[in-house]
């Protein structure tokens, strides 16, 4: 394997123009781009030690292998010619895309906690070095309330979380008329909500009081003379 500085315009990156190579499969985020350009704008004496590598297909053309992301970022800041390794010539094709398919592996995996205790006053530096973070989780309040309910703190609880005690019934009502008929006969004009413990009019009832509704309604008093 031979080291050169070799002309970007003599380079192309790699869009299967070798038998037996595929062109290269790397999706590039845009943050991703930016931070590699940034990268080699801030610290060039990289590309010293992380050549491209690259392989002639034509009379002194050469495809790149290995560092497509790195010679784009170069050709974009103007770089006229950029280390290479190149590879030879009669190299097999398996080699070549074991080669380029392990440039784009990331092996390994970070150990957060370091990441976020030791190296914290430096993740700005990672960020811009390319490191990417899980973007924080936004807090969710109605689960947050969702999960510290009980049986004690809901009225009525027939909710998944307590599915293992109760059923759940729905009734369709496609207009305002009809619902508010349901909550009269049901007597749910005015319930006490198990959200925030207004009374209220309330789409929710337990079999226990719906039963007795029913058989009110059903069974009426009768008026006196």
């Amino acid at each position: 394997m031979v080291r050169k500085e070799i002309d970007v315009s003599l380079i192309t990156s790699n869009k299967g123009q070798v038998p037996g190579l595929p062109r290269n499969p790397r999706l590039v985020k845009k943050e991703r781009y930016d931070a590699t350009r940034r990268s080699i704008e801030e610290c060039p004496e990289m590309l010293e030690l992380r050549e491209v590598i690259v392989v002639e297909y034509m009379e002194g053309k050469y495809v790149a292998v290995c560092g497509n992301l790195r010679l784009r970022a170069c050709k974009e800041l103007g770089y006229k010619t950029v280390p290479c390794k190149v590879l030879p010539g009669d190299t097999p094709p398996k080699k070549l895309r074991e080669y380029a398919a392990k440039d784009n592996i990331n092996y390994g995996e970070d150990d957060k906690d370091i990441i976020a205790n030791e190296w914290a006053e430096f993740q700005s530096e990672l960020a811009d070095w390319g490191m990417e973070f899980e973007p924080p989780k936004v807090k969710d309040k109605f689960r947050e309330r969702f999960d510290a309910m009980d049986n004690d703190s809901a009225v009525y609880p027939l909710i998944p979380k307590y599915d293992e005690k109760h059923e759940l019934f729905i009734i369709q009502s496609s207009n305002e008329v009809d619902s508010n008929w349901l909550r009269e006969i049901l007597d749910m004009q005015h319930m006490r909500s198990y959200k925030t413990g207004k009374v209220s009019k309330s789409n929710v009832i337990s079999i226990k009081d719906f039963r007795d509704a029913i058989t009110a309604y059903s069974n009426p008093e009768p008026q006196e003379a």
